[in-house]
């Protein structure tokens, strides 16, 4: 399985930020389904808003494409926190994983207590 940064990721993130998110990516406990959005980071706006980064994982044998998706965040309870549904041009090549961001505009996010590290990230 490797990294594969999307383009704009590619051209703005530095050598150093690449191989953090590589070793990142390298410690984590990826499943083996077909697809899976295994969680970084979260992080509070001070606007209210929510940011959920995660590597979106393609363990299929064929380019995988979103160009929307609805992205629920849940919390170690198993209550959604946050949704929203997101136009984007994504394609993750075969067996491979990409780091991407999801930024949930206030009025999409119910929640503000500070987040654990048991939550997830479930897109539909």
């Amino acid at each position: 399985m490797q990294i594969v940064f999307e383009a704009t990721w590619e051209a703005t993130l530095s050598d150093q930020q690449k191989q953090a998110f590589i070793h990142q990516y390298e410690t984590k406990r990826c499943k083996q389904e077909e697809f899976t959005a295994t969680p970084i980071l979260l992080k509070h706006k001070r606007n209210g808003g929510l940011v959920a980064t995660v590597f979106l994982q393609n363990n299929r044998d064929e380019v995988l494409s979103f160009q929307e998706a609805t992205v629920c965040v849940v919390n170690e309870q198993g209550v959604t926190v946050a949704e929203e549904t997101f136009s984007l041009t994504l394609d993750i090549p075969p067996y491979s994983a990409t780091p991407w961001s999801f930024v949930f505009l206030p009025t999409h996010v119910d929640f503000i207590e500070e987040p654990t590290d048991e939550w997830k990230v479930i897109i539909k």
